[in-house]
């Protein structure tokens, strides 16, 4: 073997033998789970409670830095930026990562080649809602209304291009509705402006919703999943309540690391967070809170990317939604 193909093979050699040494030690001292949303929603709730529970599991340190804005995009250019150890891991509605190339004409990064998948985490279903006040007492009222009501509704969203934004512009092609559209910096602040009257109707997750729902503050008219959830059982699913299956969205949160983490890297975080999630504590916990855990494997969850950007972007293009 000649001198060159000698330092070729030792070169080999020695990557492979850092990769591995990578994967062995992970997690490092401390992991930061960056959620691109504010404290208090789905979201960050999901990734503190993972990161206590591989804190518990691996003895290392998970802390949660929340860094909204951009509709994810902030946060998401962070992690795309961290290092190769696996320290760094973004906490996101997926869709909001293959919708966003679509809503704004320039982007900060590429996701297909700058965000590697983990794994999907949960499910979280979305509940269409009205403030008290609205004649409306079930959701056909409400299409109707939708229909001929002068002026339309005026939806609350949590920003152009949220995902519940699109859902309601799933709704309004499907079912012919005339809607206004009122942005606000996050869901919560979309359903405050419900309970006070600024808007008619919001789409959102059941947990920022059932306390309001059951305080008779908010009435629930439809969810977008086939079965009712058990922690709102009053809630008829779309098709019940006489609305066109599949138009009302699911957000599914997954994790993410930087594309320079190796694949041998992935895998572990991958099976680390499978063992957590997988426990039945952690599957009521969600249930309670609207979530139903949801893991999968990089390439599933890529998959279900890949369809996504096909299916939303061609809403968002019909709906003719930009962003700046």
């Amino acid at each position: 073997m000649n001198r060159s193909k000698s330092r070729l093979l030792a070169f080999c050699l020695l990557a492979l033998g850092a990769v591995s040494a990578m994967a062995q030690s992970w997690p490092p001292a401390t992991v930061r789970i960056v959620v691109p949303y504010p404290p208090g929603t789905e979201p960050d709730v999901l990734a503190r409670d993972l990161g206590n529970a591989l804190s518990k599991q691996t003895g290392k340190a998970f802390v949660v830095d929340n860094r909204p804005g951009a509709n994810s995009i902030v946060g998401t250019e962070v992690v795309t930026k961290g290092d190769a150890d696996g320290s760094t891991l973004l906490m996101v509605d997926r869709l909001a990562v293959v919708t966003n190339p679509v809503l704004y004409a320039k982007m900060p990064y590429q996701w297909e080649t700058a965000l590697k998948p983990v794994s999907d985490l949960a499910g979280v279903n979305l509940f269409v809602g009205v403030r008290e006040g609205l004649p409306v007492k079930n959701f056909a009222e409400f299409l109707q209304y939708a229909k001929t009501a002068p002026g339309g509704v005026n939806i609350g969203t949590g920003g152009n291009g949220h995902v519940n934004h699109i859902g309601m512009e799933m709704l309004k092609q499907a079912h012919g509705l005339n809607f206004s559209y009122v942005p606000y910096r996050g869901v919560a602040p979309a359903v405050l402006g419900l309970l006070s009257g600024e808007v008619d109707a919001v789409m959102a997750g059941g947990m920022v919703m059932q306390a309001h729902a059951k305080s008779g503050k908010i009435r629930l008219l439809a969810m977008g999943d086939t079965q009712r959830a058990m922690y709102l059982p009053d809630v008829p699913t779309l098709a019940e309540a006489g609305g066109k299956p599949g138009t009302i969205p699911s957000t599914v949160f997954a994790l993410f690391a930087p594309s320079k983490v190796p694949d041998a890297v992935v895998t572990q975080i991958n099976q680390a967070v499978a063992k957590v999630m997988d426990s039945s504590q952690v599957k009521g916990t969600y249930a309670v809170r609207g979530m139903d855990v949801a893991t999968s494997t990089p390439q599933q969850t890529l998959a279900s990317m890949k369809k996504d950007a096909v299916r939303y972007g061609k809403i968002i293009r019909e709906a003719g939604i930009k962003l700046e």
